[in-house]
């Protein structure tokens, strides 16, 4: 569903708001409050799903899908000791740097090099902002949710004995 959301609505958009990455906040999201194997389903079945409705090569969201959850992954488990607030937005920003990396990446590969490489041209810089203050107000408002359904990430206190 969020793929076919993801393609028909969110980029049908005005401009800013069509920066919203829905499947990647959901692919993080799944990695940060399950486990890898619900994340790499997510990026399957959500990579699949764009990669039929889009224009670039087939594999195309799959690879980047896997690649972002591959580093997603090795960022949560060797530099990240909790579960905060604080620890899903570095994750989240992360995750979007990389991913649009990797898409611009690939992007700029399969043009066959007709346009100026990615990282000096403004719009990439002007959509990975737009990309990072959308995803830093969705995971600010999925934590909050998360948070207020589980007690799992409730502050706990030792006790001295």
């Amino acid at each position: 569903m969020a793929a076919i959301i993801q393609f028909s609505a969110i980029y049908a958009l005005p401009s800013f708001f069509r920066d919203i990455n829905l499947l990647l906040i959901i692919l993080v999201f799944t990695l940060f409050f399950y486990d890898f194997r619900s994340a790499l389903g997510v990026a399957i079945i959500g990579g699949f799903c764009l990669d039929v409705l889009s224009f670039n090569f087939f594999g195309f969201y799959l690879i980047s899908f896997f690649l972002t959850l591959i580093f997603t992954e090795w960022i949560l488990k060797s530099w990240l000791t909790n579960r905060s607030l604080y620890s899903f937005w570095l994750l989240i920003l992360l995750a979007t740097l990389a991913n649009n990396i990797i898409v611009r990446f690939f992007s700029y590969f399969s043009a066959d090099g007709q346009i100026t490489f990615f990282m000096f041209r403004r719009s990439f810089w002007l959509i990975l902002a737009g990309q990072i203050a959308w995803s830093e107000i969705f995971a600010l408002l999925m934590f909050s949710a998360a948070s207020a359904v589980t007690r799992r990430f409730q502050p706990f206190f030792l006790e001295k004995k």
